[in-house]
């Protein structure tokens, strides 16, 4: 079984994912740290160095091969590896498990804003309703890509293992 755990920043799909990886006994894997590991950059470094259109190409890439290369997975995609490449498309294709971990924009902006690691992946020196309009356009753009996955968590006001289990549920 392969399952892609998908979503917007702050939506907690890393972590949500090694518990279901676990709980499945299957292998995790983190699609950007698997770029970051055989480019020896962090992905800001490959963008700002190669390219956006680079990124995305090895993106893809990786995406597809990990898939065709582990029957048994569990792997977190960050929040546009669905929008680009045609990757919706083919996760559609190849009949995999995809759950969005839907959220509310002003969820999103709550979780952002506690976790400075993810806060600093966004522009800097915008103000808390500047970061709420941003991550807004993001969401309009994304959400067409997003609902296509198979499962759709409503995540707002639930506990990260409740989210576990109720993937789990509907995996069933």
């Amino acid at each position: 079984m392969v399952i892609i755990i998908t979503g917007y920043s702050g939506s907690n799909k890393i972590s949500i994912a090694k518990k279901i990886a676990k709980k499945l006994n299957l292998n995790f894997f983190d699609l950007h740290k698997k770029i970051e590991e055989y480019e020896m950059l962090s992905v800001p470094e490959i963008i700002n160095s190669k390219g956006n259109v680079f990124f995305r190409k090895i993106e893809s890439k990786f995406l597809k091969q990990i898939i065709n290369d582990n029957k048994g997975l569990v792997l977190s995609v960050n929040e546009g590896t669905p929008c680009y490449s045609n990757n919706i498309k083919y996760i559609i294709n190849n009949n995999i498990e995809s759950v969005y971990l839907k959220y509310s924009i002003d969820s999103l902006l709550k979780n952002i804003l506690n976790n400075q690691n993810i806060l600093n992946t966004f522009p800097k020196n915008y103000t808390n309703n500047q970061l709420k309009e941003y991550i807004s356009k993001h969401l309009f753009e994304r959400r067409l890509y997003y609902n296509k996955c198979k499962i759709i968590i409503d995540c707002d006001e639930i506990r990260e293992d409740d989210i576990v289990e109720k993937i789990l549920l509907s995996l069933n």
